[in-house]
């Protein structure tokens, strides 16, 4: 279970906590994925561009990581989103009320889809 500090982690500070935990190296977790070891630095340190989906998933497994929840702290939202609200106007507009809910608002629609609540 994740700490209360840990839950507050950027995606940076979480790979590069979990790199360290792996005893990696920022160069042989970079030649491991196929990159560049100065963009893992980049991407450690929450700065450029963000990392794309695929490169997330093949990072997560190796970190012992949850790939989804790697995604969202690196700001990634899978594709089909878009594609279901361009033919789902109610679904469109539920995408963009989100933000917007209340706590017990979302923690309904948490329990209606069977999530588990996000830890605070």
């Amino acid at each position: 279970m994740a700490t209360s500090e840990e839950t507050h982690q950027t995606f940076g500070e979480t790979i590069q906590r979990l790199r360290r935990e792996h005893k990696l190296t920022q160069r042989d977790l970079a030649a491991e994925l196929g990159i560049d070891f100065t963009y893992l630095s980049k991407l450690e340190n929450d700065r450029g561009e963000r990392p794309s989906e695929k490169l997330v998933r093949e990072l997560a497994p190796r970190l012992g990581a949850d790939p989804e929840e790697l995604l969202a702290l690196a700001g990634r939202v899978p594709g089909e989103l878009g594609k279901r609200a361009q033919t789902d106007l109610t679904f469109a507009r539920l995408l963009r009320r989100l933000p917007s809910m209340s706590e017990p608002e979302l923690r309904k629609i948490y329990r209606q889809a069977k999530l588990d609540q996000p830890s605070k």
